[in-house]
């Protein structure tokens, strides 16, 4: 396991007892928070959520917290200037892609022209079988039931766990 300094290591602010990794800090004061809900009273740093703090420290913190700093330099530095090499002119092109009067996509054509296999979803039986039958016409496949014979239903192609000309041995009596 990886050694743990104590800068990855914080303190609950309900429960000093309570010491745990950073990344695990925002889950635990959750929980935290509704236990103590009605002991506990925390206000919560302006420049930074996840400070809770009592309220006798609430107006030293806020003088002194580190987030407070990022804040206060982004308040006070000055704006950026645009300079004449930043400024360019506005680019004018001479297509317009929304002029274009190209058909949508549709994938369900693209799929039906393409090389694509696809399978029957959704479908009644009936459609489901057009749509098998279609997509093998589509794809050029050899497979017409004029060339196979007659078809066979789901039954007659099953396998039977013993000859179905032969009829079922009577058992020996003991």
């Amino acid at each position: 396991m990886q050694s743990l300094e104590e800068r990855d290591m914080v303190s609950c602010p309900y429960n000093k007892e309570h010491v745990m990794l950073r990344r695990k800090y925002q889950q635990h004061i959750m929980k935290c928070r509704e236990i103590h809900k009605d002991t506990v009273e925390l206000l919560v740093c302006p420049f930074n959520k996840a400070h809770l703090i009592p309220e006798p420290e609430f107006y030293q913190h806020t003088k002194s917290c580190d987030d407070r700093k990022i804040i206060v330099q982004y308040l006070t530095s000055d704006p950026a200037e645009l300079r004449a090499d930043t400024r360019h002119e506005k680019i004018e092109a001479d297509e317009n892609w929304d002029d274009d009067k190209a058909e949508d996509y549709n994938p369900q054509v693209y799929c039906a022209q393409a090389n694509i296999v696809r399978e029957p979803h959704g479908m009644f039986p009936a459609q489901r079988k057009a749509f098998i039958k279609e997509e093998r016409r589509r794809r050029g496949d050899n497979c017409d039931e004029d060339q196979t014979g007659p078809s066979k239903s789901r039954a007659e192609k099953r396998p039977t766990p013993y000859n179905s000309n032969q009829q079922r041995s009577k058992r020996p009596d003991n």
